[in-house]
């Protein structure tokens, strides 16, 4: 909490809470934990699980007593928020890529594109009135939305501009809150950080990332992995595959201990009481 009002002091307004969710461990908190960013509210944006990930050898029995999925977190939630924010609510992350299309179509410009595959994570936006959890699915139909935004884009990369334009408007009408949809005209109408920004600052994102280890590897994901590691040999490595396949193999090649980092950059390291 100290941590939380000195931001709020300091005028940092992007708080990300990051919790590894354990079965037995913490699986009953994230009710409390939602409850929490709510309550502070004009400074944490996020609340990003992620479901642990067992990467050394470990039995099946135990494995089973903290394994925990992104099914399970999505339904503790709506059980632990006595239904405010429903399993339903949720979305795959790549939901939001004809929103990035969309705009880079009508803008000629390269934007983030969430192509993470589907199995990969989940998410919602709620906004907070008067201290009460409301989810962005009671203020907008978020299918027919995205739908619509395909067919922008559609319109837009054949070269229909004023076509696509014109559905663009109309795909505000799936959208009811009057904030929400002004917020989200300026993203759409400017298509700038800035503008993405000030709506991420009105909500909070509810979201979950199940990183894989050795027990649920899925290669399709692989393919489609979005996050990576960069090694000092140049090569690009999918967050899932290092600490699984390639941590052992790049450690032993580029690792070296403290004694030998000192002796290689003549770096004097004072130690500490």
């Amino acid at each position: 909490m100290k941590a939380i009002k000195n931001c709020r002091k300091a005028g940092i307004q992007s708080i990300v809470l990051v919790v590894t969710l354990i079965k037995g461990v913490n699986d009953n908190q994230l009710g409390d934990i939602i409850r929490f960013a709510v309550q502070n509210f004009d400074v944490i944006r996020c609340v990003n699980v992620q479901p642990v990930s067992l990467c050394g050898r470990l039995p099946q029995e135990e494995r089973e007593k903290m394994r925990i999925t992104i099914p399970d977190f999505m339904r503790l939630v709506e059980e632990q928020t006595n239904g405010k924010i429903k399993v339903s609510d949720f979305y795959p992350v790549p939901t939001v890529v004809p929103v990035s299309k969309t705009v880079g179509a009508l803008k000629d410009k390269g934007y983030v594109e969430f192509t993470a595959h589907p199995h990969c994570g989940m998410a919602t936006y709620i906004f907070v009135e008067n201290g009460e959890i409301v989810p962005i699915t009671r203020y907008g139909n978020v299918d027919k939305f995205v739908e619509t935004m395909k067919k922008v884009y559609e319109d837009a990369s054949k070269g229909s501009r004023n076509k696509a334009k014109l559905r663009l408007v109309r795909a505000l009408s799936h959208i009811k809150f009057s904030f929400l949809r002004k917020y989200v005209w300026r993203v759409l109408k400017e298509g700038s950080y800035e503008a993405l920004g000030d709506l991420q600052r009105k909500s909070i994102l509810i979201s979950a990332m199940h990183f894989m280890d050795p027990y649920n590897f899925d290669l399709e994901r692989v393919q489609r992995c979005v996050i990576h590691y960069a090694v000092p040999d140049g090569r690009i490595i999918p967050f899932c595959t290092m600490n699984s396949i390639h941590r052992p193999e790049i450690e032993k090649r580029f690792g070296m201990s403290i004694q030998e980092w000192r002796n290689k950059h003549k770096v004097e390291i004072t130690q500490y009481a």
